[in-house]
């Protein structure tokens, strides 16, 4: 703050005149003070003694307002599969859909996955002994689409010599529902079917009530029959097997 500071100092007039009475003159000293403040502040005067007037500038503090920010925090959604149904692809005895058991292994992945999309699982071709299975053939492979699963070997009770398709296996459900969906018998009968229902479209067809280490089946044919469990009381289709694999 700059401040000018000018003193007037009083002129004090003494005049003697002979034969009258002295009179003297005062002249009241008066100080001017002139102050320059920022913006916005104010000022206190205050009259000290002998009549000298100070003037203060008021101490003025300005307080920023407070912003808060409140952080809502999202959780990731949980990951989700989509069910993929399919139409007109039938399980049978002789293969899967348009895929005969002993055709071409590549040529089976291929036509799979055109309709499927990518395996969600492929072990490649290796030795059985590498993947802990008992299967036929010197080299097997499994390919997986969800609960889809096929097994392609070089030798099986249909082919021998070469890479070829020789069996597949549709669930177990790992999920809620199976998936793919749809995959069904030329009677319409897929995941779901009860025990009466089988018995009914395939009179010729065979149950066995299972034991404490295998569960209930029912054979279809040669070549396709289904694992079976009681729900609720009611014998109902979990997984269909066709073709010779592992274990037959």
């Amino acid at each position: 703050m700059t401040m000018t500071r000018r003193l007037a100092v009083p002129a004090l007039l003494v005049a003697l005149l002979a034969g009258s009475a002295c009179s003297d003159e005062e002249t009241t000293a008066s100080t001017s003070t002139t102050s320059t403040l920022p913006a916005g502040a104010s000022t206190t005067a205050t009259t000290a003694a002998g009549g000298a007037t100070t003037t203060a500038a008021a101490d003025t503090t300005s307080t920023a307002p407070t912003t808060s920010t409140a952080v809502t925090t999202t959780a990731a959604p949980a990951p989700t599969t989509t069910v993929l149904t399919v139409d007109n692809m039938l399980m049978s005895e002789f293969g899967l859909g348009e895929a005969d058991f002993g055709a071409d292994a590549d040529g089976v992945v291929d036509y799979l996955r055109a309709i499927l999309g990518a395996p969600t699982a492929d072990t490649g071709w290796t030795e059985q002994e590498t993947l802990g299975v008992a299967c036929p053939g010197t080299e097997v492979r499994f390919v997986t689409w969800n609960d889809l699963s096929i097994f392609l070997t070089d030798d099986s009770l249909v082919e021998s010599g070469r890479r070829h398709f020789a069996s597949f296996t549709y669930g177990p459900a790992f999920g809620p529902s199976i998936n793919p969906a749809g995959l069904a018998t030329a009677e319409g009968l897929g995941m779901g079917a009860t025990l009466d229902q089988l018995a009914s479209a395939y009179p010729e067809g065979a149950y066995s009530p299972g034991d404490e280490i295998f569960g209930p089946t029912f054979l279809i044919e040669d070549g396709l029959f289904v694992h079976m469990e009681d729900q609720n009381g009611v014998v109902t289709a979990i997984a269909y097997v066709g073709g010779f694999g592992c274990g037959e």
